[in-house]
């Protein structure tokens, strides 16, 4: 079986040698000379690997990498960015847009070869190569700009998240100022009847909760309780919460951290609220940045506590 990969790089030299390059080694090439094209033809053409280089006019090489990876139709194809820039920090953005390799550019490609055939006969990536029966899709340049500006959206925003939640750890003082701002920002993010924050305290969890006046207090405390020790984390401190509530849904994410579960976040939409398909991968972002700010809260009571039996 002849592997069919596809090469983009929008300069011509370089675009014809590695081509040739790959051809000597027995690859079937579809070549690309810019990003656009290059994710035209990826849809198109069905390829096994796509190799592309990094600097370049228009969608460069980890805007590529981020749109293939995002795209349920490309994100099983490996991307490897070939490119002269070899910094950290360009590794870094080169493994972040999810790259399986990020390789310098080098007389004759030796590492580029090596790294073709080790992906192309990894175990793991083997069951994931797609053998072309026909086209899948033709997208127009109009397409793919919009997905890319569909993706740069979608980035902001969560990095956006990220810078919020990071400014919660900046005067961490206590629980009260935590679950605060949390709540606060949470109430600008989604609608929600509900939200708690159980926090691992080590032998206890301590629950904070934002709901609405309607709501059982104590049933809703009791809900969450059940949900916490469901997922692994101790009962709540001083506290037996009674009555029973159970609303039509709910979304859970565990805040966890080397292993650790630090808290637990649950947000209660309302009643025949429908839950949009991105709500969770929200409620995932912001209990992934939680979790350093639960543990820097722990550090710094862990830290009171000592104090006072001194």
């Amino acid at each position: 079986m002849s592997f069919r990969l596809l090469l983009i790089e929008d300069s011509p030299t370089q675009l014809l040698t590695i081509s040739k390059t790959l051809q000597a080694e027995g690859y079937s090439v579809i070549e690309a000379r810019n990003g656009a094209e290059g994710l035209a033809r990826a849809y198109h053409e069905a390829p096994d690997l796509i190799i592309s280089d990094v600097v370049m006019t228009g969608i460069n090489g980890y805007q590529l990498c981020r749109l293939v990876k995002n795209d349920p139709d490309l994100a099983t194809i490996p991307v490897i960015l070939l490119t002269k820039l070899d910094g950290s920090v360009d590794r870094f953005w080169g493994y972040q847009s999810g790259a399986e390799r990020y390789i310098p550019k080098e007389p004759g490609f030796r590492s580029l070869i090596k790294s073709i055939q080790e992906i192309l006969e990894d175990p793991a990536t083997k069951p994931r190569l797609r053998v072309l029966t026909e086209p899948t899709k033709t997208l127009t340049h109009e397409d793919i700009n919009n997905r890319l500006n569909q993706l740069l959206e979608r980035l902001l925003f969560e990095a956006t998240i990220a810078e919020e939640v990071r400014k919660i750890a900046e005067d961490v003082l206590d629980i009260e100022s935590v679950t605060e701002k949390l709540f606060e920002l949470l109430s600008t993010i989604l609608d929600y009847q509900a939200v708690g924050l159980v926090v691992n305290r080590g032998q206890n969890s301590v629950l904070k909760i934002d709901a609405d006046e309607n709501l059982d207090q104590a049933a809703l405390r009791a809900y969450i309780a059940k949900l916490s020790l469901q997922l692994g984390l101790p009962p709540l401190k001083d506290d037996q919460p009674r009555g029973h509530y159970l609303p039509d849904n709910s979304l859970c994410q565990p805040i966890d951290i080397k292993g650790q579960r630090l808290g637990l976040l649950v947000v209660i939409p309302y009643p025949q609220q429908t839950l949009k398909p991105g709500d969770q991968k929200v409620l995932r972002l912001i209990g992934d940045q939680l979790s350093p700010v639960l543990r820097l809260l722990d550090l710094h009571l862990n830290a009171g506590v000592a104090r006072e039996r001194v």
